[in-house]
């Protein structure tokens, strides 16, 4: 079995198992729901609907998208250490970064066709907020789908730091970890600019070095604002984050891969 039918093989059965799970259809409904509430709440602000629309609706996508990317990231290794069937696996010629390879790029597809879903919902009900014209559907959908691709590029993040955290930590304690390192990761510039405004030179210091090691989501969002409200953001700084955040993310799978390796499975 050569690498790329390797990780082919438990990627397809990975996106198959991820689909089985009916929790997953249940936070779709509710990021639905999410959306309608919107459509109310913006009838009660006189030429604000559709931006009150756009707001919660990509918000609900981009948390909901999260959880499952945490809840089902944090359960990859576990599921097949609880099952056993990861003895099975290794007793073939797997290695450790095809294994981590097939998980995550399972788990991403099927995070994938779930927020396609919820953001075609989301241009569906903006469409329907609006003047519905065929031209203006095309037109919505596309001012959804560029910050939409931002929202999945941040859980291509979330997805491996789950990865990672699940190779070595209980599904509880991966939860705990992902979340943590999620939520800082929104607020790291803050703690940046917090230990600048501080009379403290070691505070300073350690607030840059903080900053170094640990990632920036917060100017992915800020971006992602201002593709939503159909600004221009520079190709440049775009492409800049988009590389950023991806580096981040191979670093966290390999760090998986490293660990995996040197896990024994009798």
């Amino acid at each position: 079995m050569n690498s790329i039918n390797a990780i082919a093989a438990i990627a397809l059965n990975t996106f198959r198992e991820t689909v089985r799970e009916r929790i997953i259809y249940a936070f779709i409904l509710f990021a639905c729901a999410i959306s309608l509430l919107a459509i109310m709440l913006g009838s009660l602000s006189v030429g604000q609907d559709v931006r009150i629309l756009d707001d919660m609706g990509m918000a609900a996508i981009a948390l909901i998208g999260g959880v499952i990317a945490v809840f089902a990231g944090t359960n990859l290794v576990y599921k097949e250490l609880e099952r056993r069937t990861v003895y099975i696996i290794f007793t073939k010629p797997v290695t450790g970064w095809q294994f981590i390879a097939g998980k995550y790029i399972g788990l991403s597809l099927c995070l994938l066709m779930i927020v396609a879903a919820m953001g075609l919902f989301l241009g569906f009900l903006v469409w329907l907020s609006a003047t519905p014209t065929l031209t203006s559907l095309s037109q919505d959908l596309l001012l959804i789908c560029k910050p939409l691709v931002l929202v999945y590029i941040e859980l291509l993040f979330v997805i491996a730091a789950a990865t990672f955290f699940s190779t070595f930590a209980s599904p509880m304690m991966s939860v705990v970890f992902t979340l943590g390192l999620w939520l800082i990761a929104h607020f790291v510039d803050s703690l940046k600019t917090l230990g600048h405004m501080s009379q403290n030179p070691a505070l300073t210091k350690f607030s840059d070095i903080v900053y170094l090691l640990l990632p920036d989501l917060g100017s992915l969002t800020k971006v992602r604002g201002i593709l939503m409200y159909g600004q221009h953001a520079p190709t440049e700084l775009v492409s800049y984050i988009t590389c950023y955040v991806f580096g981040y993310v191979m670093l966290l799978l390999l760090l998986a891969s490293v660990v995996t390796e040197q896990r024994e499975f009798p």
